[in-house]
Parts: C-alpha cells; sequence; structure tokens
C-alpha cells in the first residue's frame, strides 16, 4: 500500500509499508529535506496515522536525495525574521516540537535510516528517533551556534544521548561528525554500507517487527519512564508493568509457544 500526505506542487512526505514496517520518507531532496512549515505539518500527521494502524509495528524515517535533513528551513525562518512576526515563528516552533516529542511518544518504535548529513534540526529528528542506521557517508551536526542560534529543542535529546562534555563539544564547535565516531559516542546503533542503506535497515525493522506488538510498545514505554525515576521508584514501576504485560494475550500465547515447543512430543511453533 502506497499512499502520499500532500504539501504544494509536490507531496513533502512519502509514505508506504513494506509487510508490518511502515516507511516515511522526507521528500524536499531540491532543499535538503529542510523542515518547513508545510513538511513539519504533514510529517506529524504521517506519523500518528502510522502509530495508530495496527498492521505496522514499527516506523522507518529517512530522506530522499543526498541529505537526511539539513534542519530548519532557514529562508522561512529568514521571512519570519524580516517580517518580525512573533506568531508565525512561535508556530513553526510549536510544529517543530510536536514531531520531535511525538517520536518518543509513539507505541511503535522508530528507526532513522540517515542517508546522508542530518544537520541540526535534521540531527535532532534522527536522534529523536528509538534506533539510527547510518549510512557511512552520512554525517551528524548542530552548527547553530555558528549562526548565531542555539540548538534548544534537539539539546533535550542530545543531553540523554550522551555525557555533558561530549554534548558541549557537539554544540559549542557546531562540527560535523561522520557516522564512525558518532557511532562511538553512541548517537546511532549501526553504520552499513551506503548503496545497503535502505535494505540492511528494512531487515532490521522487520526482526523487530516480527515480535510482539505489545510487548515492543511497553519496552519502549518503560525505558522512557525508569531513564527518569530513581532506582527504587523505576524497579518498583518497572515490577507492575512486569505483571500488567503478563496478562496480555500475546505473553500467554508467547509462554505456551515457548513451553509447548520443549514438551516432548508437543508442536514447535
Amino acid at each position: 500500500m502506497t499512499n502520499q500526505a500532500t504539501g504544494g506542487d509536490q507531496p513533502h512526505i512519502l509514505v508506504h509499508t513494506d509487510g508490518k514496517v511502515g516507511v516515511v520518507t522526507l521528500n524536499r531532496p531540491q532543499a535538503r529535506n529542510a523542515l518547513n512549515l508545510e513538511l513539519l505539518t504533514d510529517l506529524h500527521a504521517a506519523l500518528e496515522r502510522l502509530d495508530a494502524d495496527s498492521a505496522v509495528n514499527v516506523v522507518v524515517l529517512t530522506g530522499n536525495g543526498p541529505a537526511f535533513c539539513a534542519g530548519a528551513d532557514l529562508k522561512e525562518t529568514a521571512r519570519g525574521l524580516a517580517e518580525s512576526d512573533f506568531w508565525s515563528r512561535y508556530e513553526r516552533a510549536s510544529k517543530s516540537m510536536g514531531v520531535h516529542a511525538l517520536l518518543p511518544r509513539m507505541r511503535k518504535p522508530v528507526i532513522a535510516a540517515v542517508n546522508g548529513y542530518a544537520v541540526a534540526g535534521g540531527c535532532g529528528l534522527a536522534m529523536s528517533c528509538d534506533l539510527v542506521v547510518a549510512s557511512d557517508q552520512a554525517q551528524f551536526g548542530y552548527p547553530e551556534v555558528g549562526r548565531g542560534l542555539v540548538a534548544a529543542m534537539v539539546m533535550v535529546t542530545l543531553s540523554r544521548l550522551v555525557n555533558r562534555r561530549q554534548a558541549l563539544d557537539l554544540l559549542l564547535t557546531g562540527r560535523r561528525v561522520p557516522a564512525a565516531e558518532a557511532l562511538e559516542l553512541g548517537l546511532i546503533n549501526r553504520v552499513v554500507p551506503h548503496d545497503e542503506l535502505m535494505a540492511r535497515t528494512l531487515e532490521y525493522a522487520e526482526v523487530v517487527a516480527g515480535n510482539s506488538p505489545s510487548a515492543l510498545r511497553v519496552t519502549k514505554y518503560l525505558l522512557r519512564q525508569v531513564s527518569e525515576l530513581d532506582s527504587d521508584r523505576a524497579i518498583e514501576y518497572a515490577r507492575d508493568v512486569n505483571q500488567m504485560i503478563r496478562q496480555t494475550a500475546d505473553a500467554r500465547r508467547g509462554v505456551a509457544d515457548f513451553t509447548e515447543a520443549r514438551v516432548p512430543g508437543g508442536s514447535a511453533s
């Protein structure tokens, strides 16, 4: 199944499903997939639709063309600054915040397939995904300080991925980080040959998507919750979630399949 969210003369977002995997492609290659208001609006809507689609277990986010995402559309930003239109700037910032906030809240795991450079808000977009697979030609960075700006919203996610000194190094220098270094820093999960990016990412996504949908959802949610609690509260919360998940149909079926496969004469499934 293929569908597209439209924006302007061409769709800013392309969406298709591949088995249990939904694929979202940023589609402004002529602008290096820069995040303008229309793209942010369409992206948010596409992610919400896939999150509500019971046939989809995992979402992959990638970019069309040589870049994953160049961050905010600076032409749109410049117009807003020239017009001194506070509310227009606020609306755009709120749209951006909405996408960055939605990704970790989605019930489905989201995997970024970073096909080129991901900088500024584009880097933040990749970092907001649950897992990141990068082409060996990909680069990451937060160049905002060089433009008199602050990597404000994307700093929130970065601060949860690396330590303070590493974060400050990236934020204060604005330097580009190659994929191999991003892997060492813990910003991404895997680096693959450029020509194999989508094939390898979809293989990865299919492995994740083959697991219990309820277990995937609860695992993602629980990790986020316990990371924000002290140890005592985290283990108590995890205990309660552990008891809850054992009552689901997926858990009962999974345990039954496991035990039956190991009983002499039992049937494997």
